[in-house]
């Protein structure tokens, strides 16, 4: 029998015999290996020498002078020499002298107005012996109150607040004189009481050295009295309302002081 052929597959291999897939040719060419020789292994020389460039640097910067400290010294280019500022104050004696809080009435708005918070002092002059009333603001110093207490003013207690006085006068605190009507509170109603006797006893050493007289209460006075008492009384009438609400006002603080002192 003669022998079969073997028939040819479609690749063209004979039929049994395992087809054999071609070799991939390498990336990087036959002579790319991680070897010694390679461009990987040239790194290590590069390394050591950056090494060895740190380790220099560091002895240099032992062997480096430290910094010399600045001695250089500042002064001002203008001196400027100490002045005693004069108060006015220094040729009069103190005769009242305690922290309180001044009001003025505001005649077109019918309100009282917080003037300013300070010492109330009546100063003595100690050649003319006249007293004057004056109040500075705490910090600013800047004036709130100035006048000659005026002979026969009087000094009333406040609506509703046994702490407060009320007494109106010609201040001068603002460089022009005008008429004031000024309610000052303090800490305590005694202080108040005191204000009230210090500020009138002023008033009666004032008539002798003023060479005034105090108004005197004459019910037969004319009509002229008449109309300047019946344009004074609305006038009061307004602080009278404006007084019951700085009463109301004042209140309101004292009850919210111990509770801001309590949360502090």
């Amino acid at each position: 029998m003669a022998d079969e052929e073997t028939k040819p597959t479609t690749n063209g291999a004979p039929e049994g015999e395992a087809t054999k897939a071609p070799a991939p040719a390498p990336i990087f060419g036959a002579a790319s290996t991680f070897g010694a020789g390679t461009g990987f292994g040239g790194f290590t020389g590069v390394v050591a020498k950056a090494e060895g460039k740190e380790a220099e640097g560091e002895d240099d910067g032992d062997d480096a002078a430290p910094e010399e400290e600045c001695a250089a010294e500042f002064k001002p280019v203008v001196q400027l020499d100490e002045v005693e500022v004069s108060t006015g104050e220094e040729e009069e004696e103190n005769l009242f002298d305690y922290k309180s809080k001044l009001y003025r009435f505001d005649n077109e708005s019918s309100e009282w107005k917080e003037r300013g918070v300070g010492q109330a002092k009546l100063l003595k002059h100690k050649e003319s012996s006249r007293i004057r009333f004056l109040m500075r603001q705490d910090k600013t110093l800047k004036i709130r109150a100035n006048h000659v207490v005026m002979p026969g003013t009087k000094v009333q207690e406040h609506t509703g607040s046994e702490k407060a006085m009320v007494f109106s006068c010609v201040d001068f605190a603002d460089e022009v004189q005008r008429p004031e009507l000024f309610c000052i509170r303090f800490a305590s109603a005694e202080r108040a009481q005191d204000f009230q006797k210090a500020y009138e006893e002023a008033a009666a050493a004032n008539e002798s050295v003023l060479g005034l007289a105090a108004p005197a209460d004459d019910e037969g006075s004319g009509s002229e009295s008449d109309e300047e008492a019946t344009s004074i009384s609305p006038q009061k009438s307004d602080a009278d309302k404006a007084a019951e609400e700085l009463a109301t006002k004042a209140k309101v603080e004292e009850e919210a002081a111990p509770a801001k002192e309590e949360s502090a």
